[in-house]
């Protein structure tokens, strides 16, 4: 029998590294892990993953040249995190080829002279660092956020929340667009921001309420012109629908907007104009949760807004910007 789980193991943790891609033509191997060049010209890399996952890296300015290497290590469900950041109950997204109870944690180790050899911001870096994570789950995502353990690898304790951004995929079924999601295997990315490189891993909070959720604006597939400013109204209430019960104000609403690249990757450009940061205003004559998005600057073409909270799932709805 153990003979039995340790060969799943080594079948299971054999799948992870496979290549590295770059935004220009750099040496980027792969052995245990999957390692890539960074330079003063070559700012970003992604590393894709066999189980499907694919992992972003992207710093504002480089300012040495020195190689990352990205493994993905599997800790048991749930690991441990601080409770002041993380809600109880907030365990890992599972991913399809996850052996029950396992989790997919991202560590980093490179040749450069931080701890574990990553770099070292003003020394091999300037700014900030940019993670961007793709990854495949049929698992319904309550609340997202985007785990930090700041520190060694070795002693892996989440206490920072570093997600800025989510995007999933809108649900081509579900039984009641006013008030359930489906739970289809879907394709969610996830975006966030560190001053250093350490250990990262997707997680899911529990579910505070249970409320009926209807986006108002935008419809599916709408369309706005280039600088246009988009109307994001969704309606929350403690009814069996959205359109029953009181009405609520969501103070912990978030709004995400995002692309893709040429490469087929999800990307979060960056919002002119973002008075409100992400939060949500609340109407109260009208009862609805209220954020106008401003498209300047923005290029034409496919857009997917996502809002999430701890209240309600996330929901997505795509838009199209003309020139």
């Amino acid at each position: 029998m153990f003979k039995r789980i340790f060969g799943f193991l080594a079948l299971a943790f054999s799948l992870f590294a496979t290549e590295c891609w770059a935004q220009e033509p750099v040496p980027c191997t792969s052995n245990g892990g999957i390692t890539c060049t960074f330079s003063p010209t070559q700012t970003t890399n992604t590393y894709q993953f066999g189980d499907g996952s694919r992992l972003t890296v992207q710093f504002d300015t480089v300012l040495t040249t020195f190689t990352l290497d990205v493994t993905v290590s599997h800790p048991m469900n749930p690991v441990p995190f601080d409770p002041k950041e993380f809600p109880a109950g907030t365990l890992c997204v599972q991913y399809p080829s996850n052996l029950p109870n396992f989790c997919d944690q991202y560590d980093f180790t490179g040749s450069a002279g931080g701890p574990n050899g990553v770099p070292v911001k003003n020394k091999d870096y300037k700014g900030l660092i940019t993670l961007t994570l793709s990854y495949f789950t049929s698992q319904m995502v309550h609340n997202p956020a985007f785990g930090h353990s700041p520190g060694d690898n070795a002693t892996t304790f989440y206490s920072e929340d570093i997600l800025t951004g989510y995007s999933t995929p809108v649900p081509s079924l579900s039984p009641s667009p006013l008030t359930s999601l489906s739970t289809s295997p879907s394709d969610p990315t996830m975006d966030g921001t560190l001053p250093g490189l350490s250990s990262v891993i997707a997680f899911d909070e529990p579910p505070t309420e249970s409320d009926a959720f209807c986006f108002v604006s935008p419809t599916e597939g709408q369309p706005f012109t280039v600088g246009q400013e988009i109307e994001v109204i969704f309606r929350l209430t403690n009814g069996l629908t959205c359109n029953t019960g009181t009405p609520i104000r969501d103070k912990t609403a978030r709004l995400s907007f995002s692309t893709m690249d040429t490469s087929g990757n999800v990307v979060f450009p960056r919002l002119r104009n973002k008075e409100e940061g992400n939060k949500f205003h609340w109407n109260n004559k009208d009862g609805v949760n209220e954020f106008d998005l401003s498209t300047e600057g923005l290029a034409p073409g496919s857009y997917t807004i996502t809002v999430f909270s701890s209240k309600f799932s996330p929901r997505s709805v795509d838009v199209t910007l003309t020139p």
